[in-house]
């Protein structure tokens, strides 16, 4: 190989693509740190989070080469949050592959799902002159050893993993004597159909049902397949419905935005933001690239006698600037001039100091009419409180979602009776306020209020556990005789207030202390 063939491939070798970074390692470790105490105090900094998962984005897809967020074209993507009730598909794909690729978004979105503690009880309302107290004991245990078998705070909590990506929650319900779980079913392959006692019930497409994962589904999901298969195959009919709806109390659907029938994930807003932060980003990569561009003048020698004329031909001229570009990375170029002496020039503008990534993510937040001390960084405590009882108003919308749905399925069940009826009630709180919402309830009980179930509920406790518990301690461990704690003046009513004499010790008095005796100082 010549040597001219080894030093051209040597140099495609060299020629790798480099992208300029959003801001620098130490601004981002900046914004790591500002964003992770942003998600343990529940206040978030939406700036740190947009400049770290466009930088997630960056780096851990191809977005800028190939235009896709995963199979998501970019075009689709905003075309889609523009009319999400006819894209939403889009949007979910969107926002379930951000899941993966960016751990901000990730991050962000387990902080919405594990905020609910799901602390419940059982109320009972409605209760006639004639309801016969011992039946409402009998019963009352039985709903509250159902519920408890139920695992409820578990099951709840697996929905909650779901609803702030995707939206909306279909599952069905795997139950038997022992058993209790919810089943989730893609969305994709159903249908919000009706409203029933202020819930959603879906439909399923059932030929959309993998014939092979058809054992996946609870027994009656295949009964209805099978129903449908044998029915399309007796009669040839195209145009029998797929669709099945589950029995009302053989399913949930749980909606995060109730107020839309399509699904429209919780932060899929912010995509079109950071796609425009990726526009700037592109911008300034390329502002870097010309500031870095440097251009070498080469003088042309040219005949004295005659004007502009050169003294080597155009091919001579190309044969050597052909030798010099090998050794000249891309960044440098070659401008030819006659009779004039050779230069570098550079193209950097040291006037330009601004960070217009920066200053785009400023706009975009500003933008959003929402005030920068109440969400982003506020050193205010009153801000902080009011951005934390923000977010955990969308998880209290959410429990009332809760509440109806075990309310429903507590009268299909039909625990209720016409002298009484059961309610079940999930206690406002979340993992940011569990100390001040249990101090709320405890003091409203020092003060006589019946709200005693209700601070029961925020120390984890539920019905059957605390009938259990009242069995356990007094009954089996009997803990009121048999765990007396050690006599101290601070348990001991009977013992007089103060330390204990010298005379009650059979210790002698020091002189002081027989003048203090004497004058009776100790009682003044």
């Amino acid at each position: 190989m010549s040597k001219k063939k080894r030093n051209s491939s040597r140099n495609q070798n060299k020629q790798t693509t480099v992208y300029v970074p959003v801001y620098s390692a130490k601004q981002k470790a900046n914004d790591e740190k500002n964003f992770e105490k942003s998600v343990q105090d529940g206040n978030i900094n939406w700036g740190s989070f947009q400049r770290l998962m466009l930088h997630d984005i960056c780096t851990n897809t191809k977005i800028i080469d190939s235009g896709y967020i995963g199979s998501v074209k970019i075009e689709d993507a905003m075309l889609a949050l523009k009319h999400p009730k006819q894209g939403w598909r889009i949007l979910m794909a969107v926002s379930d592959e951000l899941m993966r690729v960016s751990p901000h978004y990730l991050r962000l979105n387990t902080l919405y799902s594990n905020m609910a503690l799901f602390c419940w009880w059982i109320d009972l309302y409605d209760v006639k002159e004639n309801a016969d107290v011992q039946v409402i004991k009998k019963l009352y245990g039985n709903l509250a050893a159902k519920l408890e078998n139920m695992h409820l705070k578990h099951e709840f909590s697996k929905i909650m993993k779901f609803l702030p990506y995707q939206d909306v929650y279909c599952g069905l319900i795997v139950e038997n004597s022992t058993d209790f779980f919810f089943q989730k079913i893609d969305f994709k392959i159903c249908r919000l159909h009706q409203v029933q006692d202020g819930m959603y019930n879906f439909r399923i497409n059932l030929a959309e049902i993998n014939p092979k994962e058809l054992g996946a589904y609870p027994h009656y999901v295949q009964q209805a397949y099978l129903d449908y298969v044998d029915m399309k195959a007796k009669t040839k009919d195209t145009r029998l419905s797929s669709w099945y709806l589950p029995p009302a109390d053989k399913q949930i659907c749980i909606k995060l935005n109730s107020q839309w029938t399509y699904p429209y994930p919780l932060l899929i807003g912010l995509v079109r933001d950071i796609l425009d932060l990726d526009i700037y980003k592109k911008l300034k990569l390329q502002s870097a690239r010309t500031d870095n561009y440097k251009a070498i003048m080469v003088e042309v020698p040219i005949d004295e006698s005659t004007v502009d004329k050169p003294l080597l031909t155009p091919d001579t001229l190309g044969i050597f600037a052909e030798i010099n570009r090998e050794s000249m990375s891309d960044d440098i170029g070659l401008i030819h001039t006659l009779g004039s002496k050779g230069e570098a020039i550079s193209f950097k503008d040291s006037s330009n100091t601004r960070n217009n990534v920066s200053d785009a993510v400023d706009e975009v937040y500003n933008s959003s009419g929402i005030s920068q001390e109440l969400f982003n960084g506020s050193s205010s405590g009153t801000a902080v409180t009011f951005s934390v009882e923000n977010d955990s108003g969308l998880i209290y919308g959410l429990y009332r979602q809760f509440e109806r749905w075990m309310n429903r399925y507590i009268k299909l069940k039909k625990y209720n009776k016409s002298t009484f009826k059961f309610y079940f009630y999930l206690v406002d709180i979340t993992i940011f306020n569990r100390d001040n919402v249990s101090k709320r309830y405890k003091e409203a009980c020092t003060l006589g209020a019946t709200v005693i179930d209700k601070w029961l509920a925020t120390l984890d406790m539920t019905p059957s556990r605390m009938l259990g518990s009242y069995v356990l301690h007094k009954d089996i461990f009997d803990f009121k005789n048999n765990f007396v704690p050690l006599s101290s003046s601070y348990n001991n009513n009977s013992a007089e207030a103060g330390r204990p004499t010298n005379a009650s010790k059979g210790e002698t008095l020091d002189v002081e202390g027989e003048k203090t005796a004497d004058g009776d100082k100790n009682d003044t």
